[in-house]
């Protein structure tokens, strides 16, 4: 995937970081008590809900790959120019030399934007940082009003670059009442992408239809973010907890998408698109597979009755995304259909491809030697410019087939 020849490259998982005062600040007085912050305390960075701990991680968490190649990056030759002895003929940076893995653009918007286009991607669909613990705020009232400040916020924050960056709002889970409502704000604001809660074990409940049928009607995706719910993220402890606990992060979304697949509320609202972003993906077509044994072989108690098997519900209206995963995510195309990928970067974090995504991408056509030109168009970027039509992604899809026309 070199830069003269590149498709439009969109990543459905990247973050922005809001200002550490941003709840505090907003929440009512009443409802100080939920809001949602973060200290460091020594090497621990801790996040609380009012005075309540809610998670600590440690803040060099990621070293082994941050802390790699800055000095080297960054570093200048006498006469202060930068130095480009880790570069080839092109100005690229050669991937034998040390090669700056910060991420500079987690705060500040115009370098987050000189961040993508060094990464080689076009636009994103953007989730919170401080947000993700969002569900967490068990309070009907809370939740909502917390999810209102943050809507609004990023709203404002993405509005010089929207074309490029895509905010996903976060929606309210624990009442419907309110759910809907936020659902109905947002979408008159303009959002594109509404983000719901894993963990909620009611996703076969058809009070959410109303929620799903207004997505449908507005072209609207319901986006899943990884660990963003009431859900355990350490359920083991002790040896191998690390490797357990994120491992099985797609499990959750397995439940999602049986629980709306089996309780009829996709089959319901065809129309309706639920994507899932850095669950990864191989697993997609083995579940669609099992739904459909299951229903087959236990249909005596199989209720409701479904109009489409549960395998041509996931081809019609679900979505994964692939970041390290290239190998196992391409090769369910052949099961449930190229439209269920998309690409992702997980920006700003380090487990996610920047900045080596382009590296990422040239690595899975190489092992992936069957997967074709269209293919590859539609996952790194076609198949997100259709679900996120509403979106204005025209001019940053404009502006790539113009210089690929060009080339």
């Amino acid at each position: 995937m070199t830069d003269k020849i590149r498709p439009f490259v969109f990543s459905c998982d990247a973050h922005v970081a809001e200002p550490p005062e941003l709840f505090l600040n907003a929440m009512p007085a009443h409802l100080k008590h939920f809001a949602i912050h973060g200290e460091v305390q020594g090497d621990v960075r801790i996040t609380r809900i009012g005075e309540q701990v809610i998670l600590k991680i440690n803040t060099n968490f990621h070293q082994h790959k941050t802390g790699e190649g800055d000095a080297a990056f960054n570093a200048q030759t006498n006469d202060g120019a930068p130095d480009r002895s880790c570069t080839d003929a092109g100005d690229n940076f050669v991937s034998d030399c040390a090669v700056d893995t910060k991420r500079k653009g987690a705060r500040d918007l115009t370098l987050r934007l000189a961040d993508m286009d060094r990464d080689a991607v076009d636009a994103e669909l953007v989730f919170p940082s401080l947000g993700l613990m969002l569900p967490r705020i068990g309070d009907v009232e809370g939740q909502a009003e917390a999810c209102r400040i943050y809507n609004d916020w990023v709203w404002d924050y993405t509005a010089a670059a929207r074309e490029r960056l895509i905010p996903a709002a976060m929606i309210p889970c624990i009442d419907f009442d309110a759910a809907l409502a936020e659902c109905q704000r947002v979408t008159e604001k303009g959002f594109a992408a509404f983000c719901l809660w894993e963990g909620l074990n009611n996703y076969n409940d058809p009070r959410w239809d109303p929620i799903f049928a207004l997505a449908a009607e507005k072209g609207i995706p319901l986006v899943f973010h990884t660990g963003v719910g009431d859900i355990n993220i350490r359920a083991l402890k002790g040896p191998g907890g690390a490797l357990f606990n994120y491992t099985r992060q797609m499990n959750d979304a397995v439940d999602v998408i049986t629980q709306l697949v089996a309780g009829g509320v996709l089959d319901r609202n065809p129309g309706a698109h639920i994507l899932f972003a850095e669950h990864s993906a191989g697993w997609l077509w083995g579940l669609a597979e099992r739904m459909d044994e299951v229903y087959n072989g236990h249909a005596p108690s199989i209720t409701p009755k479904l109009s489409r098997l549960p395998s041509q519900i996931v081809r019609d209206q679900v979505h994964c995304a692939l970041q390290n995963d290239g190998n196992s995510s391409m090769a369910i195309r052949k099961g449930v259909g190229v439209d269920a990928l998309l690409f992702a970067t997980d920006y700003p974090h380090a487990e996610g491809t920047f900045p080596f995504s382009k590296q990422v991408v040239d690595k899975m056509m190489v092992d992936n030697p069957d997967v074709t030109q269209d293919e590859l168009v539609a996952v790194l970027g076609g198949n997100a410019a259709k679900l996120f039509a509403r979106a204005n992604l025209k001019p940053a899809v404009a502006a790539r087939c113009a210089e690929m026309q060009a080339a």
